[in-house]
Protein backbone atom coordinates (compact mmCIF):
# COMPACT_ATOMS: atom_id res chain seq x y z
CA UNK A 1 0.00 0.00 0.00
CA UNK A 2 1.41 3.61 -0.92
CA UNK A 3 0.35 6.35 1.33
CA UNK A 4 0.67 10.12 0.51
CA UNK A 5 1.02 12.61 3.56
CA UNK A 6 0.95 16.17 2.71
CA UNK A 7 2.26 18.98 4.84
CA UNK A 8 0.76 22.67 4.75
CA UNK A 9 3.87 24.86 5.80
CA UNK A 10 3.79 28.64 5.97
CA UNK A 11 6.65 30.23 4.21
CA UNK A 12 9.11 31.98 7.21
CA UNK A 13 6.86 33.35 9.17
CA UNK A 14 6.56 33.89 12.81
CA UNK A 15 3.30 34.64 13.53
CA UNK A 16 1.14 33.89 10.51
CA UNK A 17 -1.27 36.48 8.92
CA UNK A 18 -4.69 35.77 9.01
CA UNK A 19 -6.59 35.36 5.64
CA UNK A 20 -9.24 37.39 4.72
CA UNK A 21 -9.11 39.61 8.07
CA UNK A 22 -7.81 43.14 8.01
CA UNK A 23 -4.60 44.07 9.27
CA UNK A 24 -2.68 46.94 10.59
CA UNK A 25 0.70 46.53 10.08
CA UNK A 26 4.03 48.40 11.50
CA UNK A 27 7.31 48.55 10.35
CA UNK A 28 10.06 49.58 12.69
CA UNK A 29 13.47 51.24 11.36
CA UNK A 30 15.36 48.16 11.89
CA UNK A 31 13.26 45.98 9.72
CA UNK A 32 11.05 44.42 11.99
CA UNK A 33 7.70 43.81 10.72
CA UNK A 34 4.69 43.39 13.12
CA UNK A 35 0.95 43.26 13.67
CA UNK A 36 -0.70 45.75 15.68
CA UNK A 37 -3.75 44.81 18.17
CA UNK A 38 -6.15 47.86 17.47
CA UNK A 39 -7.71 47.22 20.68
CA UNK A 40 -4.66 47.57 22.44
CA UNK A 41 -1.44 48.37 20.30
CA UNK A 42 0.28 45.46 21.38
CA UNK A 43 2.74 44.72 18.66
CA UNK A 44 3.31 40.73 17.35
CA UNK A 45 6.49 40.17 15.17
CA UNK A 46 5.79 38.46 12.36
CA UNK A 47 8.97 38.39 10.32
CA UNK A 48 12.07 40.88 9.29
CA UNK A 49 12.26 42.38 6.26
CA UNK A 50 15.43 41.73 3.61
CA UNK A 51 18.49 43.94 4.74
CA UNK A 52 18.44 44.78 1.08
CA UNK A 53 16.06 47.30 1.93
CA UNK A 54 18.61 49.03 4.58
CA UNK A 55 16.98 51.33 6.84
CA UNK A 56 13.03 51.56 5.99
CA UNK A 57 10.57 53.79 7.18
CA UNK A 58 7.13 54.20 5.18
CA UNK A 59 4.43 51.51 4.35
CA UNK A 60 1.61 51.93 2.11
CA UNK A 61 -0.71 49.03 0.38
CA UNK A 62 -1.37 49.84 -3.46
CA UNK A 63 -3.11 47.98 -6.01
CA UNK A 64 -3.90 44.14 -5.21
CA UNK A 65 -2.79 44.45 -2.19
CA UNK A 66 0.34 45.25 -3.30
CA UNK A 67 2.73 46.33 -0.49
CA UNK A 68 5.32 49.20 -0.96
CA UNK A 69 7.75 50.55 1.33
CA UNK A 70 10.83 53.60 1.27
CA UNK A 71 14.22 53.20 1.91
CA UNK A 72 15.66 56.30 3.93
CA UNK A 73 19.30 55.05 3.24
CA UNK A 74 19.23 53.85 0.02
CA UNK A 75 16.85 56.46 -1.44
CA UNK A 76 14.64 53.56 -3.17
CA UNK A 77 11.03 52.41 -3.45
CA UNK A 78 10.69 48.76 -2.58
CA UNK A 79 7.67 45.78 -2.98
CA UNK A 80 7.34 44.21 -0.07
CA UNK A 81 6.11 40.49 0.18
CA UNK A 82 4.67 40.39 3.61
CA UNK A 83 4.50 36.42 3.76
CA UNK A 84 8.47 36.22 3.27
CA UNK A 85 9.97 39.51 4.44
CA UNK A 86 11.66 39.92 1.02
CA UNK A 87 11.85 43.52 -0.05
CA UNK A 88 12.49 43.83 -4.11
CA UNK A 89 13.67 46.85 -5.29
CA UNK A 90 11.69 49.37 -7.50
CA UNK A 91 13.91 51.59 -8.65
CA UNK A 92 15.64 54.78 -6.95
CA UNK A 93 13.73 58.64 -6.35
CA UNK A 94 15.88 60.20 -8.83
CA UNK A 95 17.36 62.70 -6.24
CA UNK A 96 19.84 62.06 -3.81
CA UNK A 97 18.63 64.37 -1.43
CA UNK A 98 14.84 62.76 -0.68
CA UNK A 99 14.15 61.17 2.37
CA UNK A 100 10.78 59.99 1.62
CA UNK A 101 9.58 59.48 5.13
CA UNK A 102 6.29 59.73 3.95
CA UNK A 103 3.90 57.71 1.82
CA UNK A 104 0.49 56.43 0.75
CA UNK A 105 -1.59 55.08 -2.28
CA UNK A 106 -4.91 56.83 -3.17
CA UNK A 107 -6.75 53.96 -5.40
CA UNK A 108 -9.26 56.38 -6.95
CA UNK A 109 -6.58 57.87 -8.77
CA UNK A 110 -4.24 55.00 -8.91
CA UNK A 111 -1.45 57.57 -7.30
CA UNK A 112 1.19 56.81 -5.28
CA UNK A 113 2.62 59.90 -2.84
CA UNK A 114 5.34 60.63 -1.05
CA UNK A 115 6.44 63.35 1.29
CA UNK A 116 10.50 63.99 1.56
CA UNK A 117 11.62 65.46 4.39
CA UNK A 118 14.73 66.99 2.88
CA UNK A 119 12.05 69.43 1.43
CA UNK A 120 8.68 69.01 3.05
CA UNK A 121 7.66 68.48 -0.56
CA UNK A 122 4.84 66.33 -1.90
CA UNK A 123 6.02 63.53 -4.31
CA UNK A 124 4.12 61.49 -7.05
CA UNK A 125 6.06 58.21 -7.60
CA UNK A 126 5.81 56.23 -10.37
CA UNK A 127 5.41 52.64 -9.32
CA UNK A 128 6.53 51.02 -11.93
CA UNK A 129 10.27 52.51 -12.18
CA UNK A 130 10.39 54.47 -8.03
CA UNK A 131 10.81 57.63 -9.73
CA UNK A 132 9.63 60.75 -7.74
CA UNK A 133 8.37 63.92 -9.87
CA UNK A 134 7.23 66.96 -6.96
CA UNK A 135 4.18 68.74 -7.19
CA UNK A 136 4.71 71.02 -3.99
CA UNK A 137 5.97 71.82 -0.85
CA UNK A 138 4.17 72.73 2.44
CA UNK A 139 6.64 74.88 4.48
CA UNK A 140 6.98 72.48 6.97
CA UNK A 141 9.62 71.62 8.75
CA UNK A 142 11.10 67.78 9.77
CA UNK A 143 9.47 65.15 9.29
CA UNK A 144 6.01 64.59 7.27
CA UNK A 145 3.34 61.51 7.03
CA UNK A 146 0.36 60.85 5.28
CA UNK A 147 -2.76 58.97 5.76
CA UNK A 148 -5.78 59.05 2.89
CA UNK A 149 -9.46 58.77 3.94
CA UNK A 150 -11.11 56.93 1.83
CA UNK A 151 -14.38 57.63 2.79
CA UNK A 152 -14.14 61.00 2.38
CA UNK A 153 -11.31 61.56 0.19
CA UNK A 154 -8.91 63.43 1.98
CA UNK A 155 -4.96 63.16 2.38
CA UNK A 156 -4.33 63.86 6.11
CA UNK A 157 -0.79 64.69 7.08
CA UNK A 158 1.15 64.80 10.64
CA UNK A 159 4.62 66.64 11.54
CA UNK A 160 6.95 65.78 13.61
CA UNK A 161 8.20 69.33 13.71
CA UNK A 162 4.73 70.69 15.28
CA UNK A 163 3.39 67.80 16.33
CA UNK A 164 0.32 69.24 14.82
CA UNK A 165 -2.22 67.45 12.07
CA UNK A 166 -3.05 68.71 8.80
CA UNK A 167 -4.99 68.17 5.59
CA UNK A 168 -2.92 68.67 2.32
CA UNK A 169 -3.92 69.33 -0.77
CA UNK A 170 -2.48 66.58 -3.43
CA UNK A 171 -2.52 69.63 -6.35
CA UNK A 172 -0.03 71.63 -4.72
CA UNK A 173 1.55 69.70 -1.81
CA UNK A 174 0.28 72.64 0.37
CA UNK A 175 -1.14 71.60 4.27
CA UNK A 176 -3.98 73.26 6.14
CA UNK A 177 -3.78 73.28 9.89
CA UNK A 178 -6.38 71.08 11.35
CA UNK A 179 -5.06 71.18 15.09
CA UNK A 180 -2.35 70.05 17.66
CA UNK A 181 -2.16 66.46 17.98
CA UNK A 182 -1.86 66.97 22.17
CA UNK A 183 -0.21 64.23 23.23
CA UNK A 184 2.28 62.45 20.40
CA UNK A 185 5.52 64.16 20.51
CA UNK A 186 7.12 62.60 17.37
CA UNK A 187 4.07 61.41 15.37
CA UNK A 188 4.96 58.61 12.73
CA UNK A 189 3.14 56.46 10.15
CA UNK A 190 -0.15 57.17 9.80
CA UNK A 191 -2.94 54.50 8.22
CA UNK A 192 -6.55 54.89 7.85
CA UNK A 193 -9.25 51.77 8.77
CA UNK A 194 -12.13 51.76 7.04
CA UNK A 195 -14.15 49.20 8.58
CA UNK A 196 -14.30 50.91 11.54
CA UNK A 197 -13.45 54.73 10.21
CA UNK A 198 -10.10 55.21 12.66
CA UNK A 199 -7.28 57.35 11.54
CA UNK A 200 -4.11 55.56 13.38
CA UNK A 201 -0.88 57.17 14.14
CA UNK A 202 2.47 55.82 15.97
CA UNK A 203 4.57 57.74 17.93
CA UNK A 204 8.28 56.34 18.40
CA UNK A 205 8.81 58.78 21.45
CA UNK A 206 5.96 57.73 23.64
CA UNK A 207 5.85 54.56 22.09
CA UNK A 208 1.99 54.54 21.53
CA UNK A 209 -0.87 53.89 18.78
CA UNK A 210 -3.45 56.40 18.83
CA UNK A 211 -6.34 57.06 17.10
CA UNK A 212 -6.79 60.90 15.60
CA UNK A 213 -9.83 62.91 15.72
CA UNK A 214 -10.13 64.30 12.14
CA UNK A 215 -11.98 67.21 12.86
CA UNK A 216 -9.94 68.62 15.58
CA UNK A 217 -6.40 66.88 15.17
CA UNK A 218 -6.49 65.57 19.19
CA UNK A 219 -5.14 62.12 19.09
CA UNK A 220 -6.26 59.72 22.27
CA UNK A 221 -4.05 56.68 23.17
CA UNK A 222 -4.93 53.28 22.16
CA UNK A 223 -1.95 51.46 24.31
CA UNK A 224 1.80 51.06 24.01
CA UNK A 225 3.36 49.49 21.14
CA UNK A 226 6.38 48.63 23.41
CA UNK A 227 10.20 49.97 22.84
CA UNK A 228 10.67 50.69 19.63
CA UNK A 229 11.54 52.93 16.82
CA UNK A 230 8.33 52.06 14.62
CA UNK A 231 8.19 54.33 11.86
CA UNK A 232 5.48 52.80 9.14
CA UNK A 233 2.18 52.17 9.35
CA UNK A 234 -0.34 50.25 6.87
CA UNK A 235 -3.91 48.71 6.95
CA UNK A 236 -4.21 45.87 4.73
CA UNK A 237 -7.22 43.27 4.02
CA UNK A 238 -7.48 40.48 1.81
CA UNK A 239 -6.64 36.61 1.42
CA UNK A 240 -2.36 36.37 2.79
CA UNK A 241 -1.42 33.30 0.37
CA UNK A 242 -0.41 29.81 2.41
CA UNK A 243 1.51 27.44 0.10
CA UNK A 244 1.80 23.65 0.14
CA UNK A 245 5.53 23.07 0.31
CA UNK A 246 5.59 19.56 -0.43
CA UNK A 247 4.50 15.71 -0.24
CA UNK A 248 5.62 12.59 1.00
CA UNK A 249 4.98 8.92 -0.39
CA UNK A 250 5.60 6.15 1.99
Amino acid sequence: MIRVAATLTLLACATPLRAGEPHLIALDSNRSLYELDIATGSPTLLRTVTPNAGLVSALAVGPENTVYLSSNSNRELYTLELLTGVATLVGPYGDPAIVMHGLEYVPTTDTLYGVSSHNNGLYVIDKATGAATLVGTSGLASFTNLGWNSSTGTMYATNSGADSFYTMNLATGATTLVGPLTGPTNPNGLAFHPDNGNLYLVDNTTDTLYTINMATGVATPVGSTGAGNLLGLAYINGPIPVELMGFTVE
